[in-house]
């Protein structure tokens, strides 16, 4: 049985929920193309030239819709390694290890899990991810609290926190 967190083998996605950083590449294409558009916008306007405004919008739009694939491409693959444990995994209770806050807005914060994984058939062991909260949820998830959890029969790293306490 694992000991402890490890990066599971799905490209793009992290062990359990937890948001990946993005591919290294992707980041450093994604800000050269910012910083072009920037020089650009600068020198265009500083020189009055219309063309280098103009390309520096359409580099611009480039950028953007990069950026926007790659969150998308990222948020679908999460998605769906989320359904996949739900669809095959098997429910165990966890105890709240720590939680740790990764962003939040008006409704929903992102909180990161330590998680201690109780399954019925073996000794318990520590595993972590990541989920979108409601703000209303969060009293309920406090260290120590015990929840309920999928795991993947194939990873049991990966564990996913129960959508009846993480959606609505």
């Amino acid at each position: 049985m694992p000991r402890g967190p490890r990066l599971c083998h799905i490209p793009g996605v992290a062990t359990g929920s937890a948001p990946q950083p993005p591919n290294l590449l992707v980041m450093l294409l994604l800000s050269l193309g910012s910083i072009a558009f920037w020089l650009l916008v600068i020198v265009g306007v500083q020189r009055e030239d219309d063309l280098m405004i103009g390309l520096a919008l359409a580099i611009g739009a480039v950028v953007a819709v990069a950026a926007v694939t790659t969150a998308v491409r990222r948020a679908r693959a999460r998605r769906a390694q989320r359904e996949q444990v739900l669809d095959r995994g098997t429910m165990y209770r966890a105890r709240v290890v720590s939680i740790r806050t990764q962003g939040a807005n008006e409704f929903r914060t992102r909180v990161g899990f330590q998680l201690e994984v109780l399954p019925e058939d073996g000794p318990p062991y520590l595993a972590v991810c990541s989920e979108s909260v409601p703000n209303i949820a969060i009293p309920r998830i406090q260290p120590d609290s015990v929840i309920d959890v999928w795991v993947d029969p194939a990873d049991p790293q990966h564990v996913v926190v129960d959508p009846g306490l993480v959606d609505g």
